[in-house]
Order: structure tokens, then sequence, then C-alpha cells
């Protein structure tokens, strides 16, 4: 008996549960309908009755004015559906929203208990100076979100842009707009194409996200992620980002870039390309200075230049390329700018622990300037040049290249040439002087001109390869042969002297010229090592 009862009192909680639901649920909707306010007429110039049907409905015609809630609504005519609380209207219709936001369309769909708006050709929405125009817009005025398909174009007259894209959202509370597919921003100083794309009209800050390019008559910008401030220009870019200009492509992690000042700054993993010279800077933090043609890369610091086959590998705490544009005296009183042609000076500023690598020469200084427009390279401060098997050093160095070559190698002030004479023994071929020239042929030394106090040591073999002998000799100019980095003949311009000694006759401290100082632990191996001080 007891489990019977048991039974039955199951079954009827269960029934109890069931019914509360129901009058949960109906009490719900009676509530979400008691909430809804009717559409109400505030004029028409005709009413009538129409079955459509199994309704009756209202047909108003001319200058009919509808309201619901906070929202005015004007057309040509309209049909009134009471039962649903909708209404069709026609012609001329027109929504009117608070102080800023105004609705025109030619026809329109509205349900008062959802308070979704569907206006259909010649659409334009306007809020405060921005508008958008589309033929197929859906507006829900209880979140304040606007829907368009089809196409759409945005004018904000104030910044003169103009955005058009296949579909996108309006939210009006924020006055941002989402637009997707085929998203085009057009301003007179510059075009954004985009994928997909967020506008803040109160703010005119441009959000991308997704593949984007910004093409203007200065530079070329891709980004996949980034913002973009239409009113003072300004705009930072996140994913694969870069920016062309010039001849010159920066690119890394983060790219921040001002517009007005044509100035572009890159965070981490920096990489200028500059394509005129024909070389790369890579480095953690770069700028971009396009109004002077310029730029500058710190932190791992490293710059890399191809030379035919070969490239050159050089690391520097700071790389700086500047131009110059020098106008003669005779045209700087000109008026007429297209008459003035000046010319243009590019050079490049390797500062502090410069040192490089290329397969055939290497070298270290505090400091390097390359002038692009002579193809000039001077090297500051204890700099030490390997060119092959010798060892060059002076107080002030500069190349000459011509074609991608070295061409001539100017040595002032204690100039000192090292080389050993054999892999075996340390024995060293040595010229010094006050300055040097030394002229290169297919990047080998083939001649030297030693100019003042001029010195050598070398050690004479025979056509057998071994030892004749130590050559000391010393004057005043001195001209150095060289075959295969070898001296083929010494020729003493003005007061020679010398002795070619037998090895067994001279001391260690006899074939080492003052100031003498091998330093080839400091030559780089390899690209890496230009990285250790």
């Amino acid at each position: 008996m007891n489990s019977i009862l048991h039974k039955k009192y199951k079954v009827l909680a269960a029934a109890a549960r069931s019914f509360c639901m129901v009058v949960f649920i109906l009490l719900g909707v009676s509530s979400i309908a008691q909430k809804a306010s009717k559409i109400e007429i505030l004029n028409a110039n005709t009413l009538e009755f129409e079955d459509l049907g199994n309704e009756r409905v209202k047909r108003l015609i001319g200058d009919v004015q509808l309201k619901h809630d906070e929202a005015l609504m004007f057309c040509d005519s309209a049909y009134i559906f009471s039962s649903s609380n909708t209404m069709d209207a026609y012609g001329h219709v027109r929504i009117v929203q608070g102080d800023s936001l105004r609705l025109f369309g030619d026809s329109l769909k509205y349900n008062g208990n959802t308070k979704v708006a569907i206006l259909r050709g010649n659409i334009r929405l306007i809020n405060s100076d921005v508008t958008l125009t589309t033929n197929y817009l859906d507006y829900n005025r209880t979140n304040n979100i606007a829907y368009y398909y089809g196409g759409g174009k945005m004018v904000n007259q104030k910044e003169n842009n103009t955005l058009t894209s296949d579909e996108g959202y309006y939210h009006a509370d924020s006055e941002s707009f989402y637009f997707k597919k085929d998203v085009v921003l057009v301003n007179p100083e510059y075009r954004i194409e985009a994928d997909t794309l967020n506008y803040r009209s109160s703010a005119e800050i441009v959000h991308f996200l997704g593949p984007t390019t910004i093409t203007s008559k200065n530079n070329f910008i891709y980004t996949e992620d980034g913002w973009y401030n239409t009113v003072n220009d300004k705009s930072k870019f996140y994913k694969n980002a870069y920016l062309y200009s010039e001849g010159k492509m920066i690119e890394g992690d983060t790219l921040y870039y001002d517009r007005n000042l044509g100035h572009g700054e890159i965070i981490c993993n920096a990489n200028i390309t500059d394509t005129v010279e024909n070389l790369i800077l890579q480095g953690d933090v770069a700028h971009l200075f396009e109004l002077k043609d310029s730029a500058m890369i710190t932190q791992e610091a490293m710059m890399m230049q191809m030379m035919d086959d070969d490239t050159l590998y050089m690391h520097a705490d700071t790389f700086i390329i500047s131009t110059q544009y020098i106008i003669p005296d005779s045209l700087k009183n000109e008026t007429d700018s297209t008459k003035i042609i000046g010319d243009t000076v590019r050079t490049m500023f390797a500062y502090n622990h410069a040192k490089f690598y290329k397969s055939d020469m290497q070298g270290k200084a505090d400091s390097v300037i390359y002038n692009f427009t002579d193809s000039t390279i001077n090297f500051y401060n204890d700099p030490i040049i390997w060119s092959k098997e010798n060892q060059i050093t002076a107080e002030f160095i500069w190349l000459l290249m011509s074609e991608n070559e070295l061409d001539k190698m100017y040595m002032d002030k204690d100039a000192f040439i090292i080389s050993k004479a054999d892999s075996v023994r340390e024995n060293f071929n040595q010229i010094k002087g006050k300055n040097m020239i030394g002229y290169f042929v297919k990047q080998e030394l083939h001649k030297i001109d030693v100019k003042q106090n001029s010195e050598t040591i070398y050690y004479a073999i025979d056509d057998e390869g071994k030892y004749i002998g130590v050559n000391k000799m010393s004057g005043n100019d001195m001209l150095i042969f060289l075959k295969d980095n070898e001296i083929q003949t010494i020729t003493f311009i003005k007061d020679p002297q010398g002795e070619l000694s037998p090895l067994k006759e001279v001391s260690p401290k006899d074939v080492i010229l003052k100031g003498f100082n091998w330093r080839i632990t400091e030559r780089p191996n390899d690209m890496f090592d230009i990285f250790i001080p």
C-alpha cells in the first residue's frame, strides 16, 4: 500500500512541476506582450480599413506620421496591423530617433514588439556628420544596431572619408561601424583596402582586423592588425606589417607611423630594406624619416649589402642612413623650384663597435662612414682590416670602391701591413710607413705605394720555396708589387738602405718593426663573429 501511495505522490509532484512551468512561461509571454507598446498614429490625410487575408487593417494615406516609444516615423502611405503590432510603410520613409539619428528609405517593415525596422531601397542612415547609403538595411532599435548588405557607402563629411563595403554593422550608441568584405576607404591623402574594418566616427579611428593595405603618393603600408587615427594621421600596425617608401621597406613586429611627420618606427625584429643601395638593416628598433629620406636602426643592429655573388655583413651599435640635398650657391636664391637641381648625397653611418665580415675581407673600427655617392668607406678610431693574408692598420683608413669591388685603400698616419710568411713558423712580412695607398685587382692587393719613413721586412725565398734570408730595408718612399699576396719586387724611390741576412744570423727582435701588433684573434671568421666584441 505504501509503495502505491509513493508512486501516486511522485506522479502528482511531476504534474505539479509541469503545470508550474507552463504557468511561468505563459506569465513570461504575457509580461513581454504587456511591455511592448503599440504603434501610435499621429497624423494621416486619409484613414481607411481594408481586409487583407483574415485581418482587417488600417490603411493610412498622405503625410503619415507615426510614433513608437521615442521614435518618430514618416511616410506617404502605410498599413497598420494592430493584431501583430506591425506596420508596412511606403514612399519617402523616414525614421527619427533622438537628436542625431535619422533613417530614410523607399519602404519599411516595422515590428513594434521586437523593435526591428527593415528598410529597402535608397536608404540613408545619418548620424551627426556621418552618412551611410545602401539598399538593404535592418535596424534593431532595442540594441541600436543596424545591419546592411548588398553593398553600402559611408561618407564622413568632416574628415572627407568615403568608405564602401559589401556588408557591415552600425552601432548607434558608440557611433561605430563594422565593415566586411571588399572594404575600401578613400581619403584625398590615402586609400585603404581591407577585408574587415572597424570605424569609430566619434573618435575617427579605423581598426584593421585582417589583411589591409594603405596606399598614398608617398608610401605603401600592409598590415593584418592595427589602427589608424584619421584626425591626426597617426597609426600602429602589428601583424606582418611593413611600410614601403622611396625604395625602402621597413617591417617588423610592431610598426608605428605618423603620416604628418613622415616618421615610421618599428619595435622588435625590425628590418629595413633599401632597394636603391641594395642593402638590408636589421635590429630591434628602427626609425624611418620619409621627409629626410633617412633611416636609423639600433639594438642588435646589423647591415647586409649584396655585392655580386658575395654579401657584406656589418654590426654596430647604431646605423643611420642619411640623405642630403646640396644646392649650388648660384641657385640658392632661385624662386622657381623647377629650375633648382642640386646634388643628392647619401651616407651610411655605423657608430660604435663597428665590425664587418665579407668572404674576402674583414675589419673593425669604432665608427664607419659609407658614402654611397662616391663609393668611399671611411674607418675611424683604431681601424683594422684583413684582406686575404694581410693585416692592415693605420690611424685612419678609407676605401674606394668601383662597381662593388675594392679599387684603392688609403692608409693615413702610422700605416702598417703584416702577413705571415708561411703557415708553419711565426715569421711575418711587414711593411710600414707614414702613409700608404694600396691598389687592388680582382679583390687582391697587387701594389702598395708607401709614403715617407718607409720600412719593410720580408722573408725571401727561392724558386723551390726555401728561405734565402730576411730582407730588411728602409727609405723615404717605396713602391711594392705583389702577386698572389706575396711580395715580388720592392723599389725605393729615395734614400734606400738595407741588407739581406741569413735566417740563422738574425735574432727575433731584429725581424720585428716598431709598432708591430699581430691581432689575428680579433679577426671575424664568419658573419656571426661580428657580434663578438
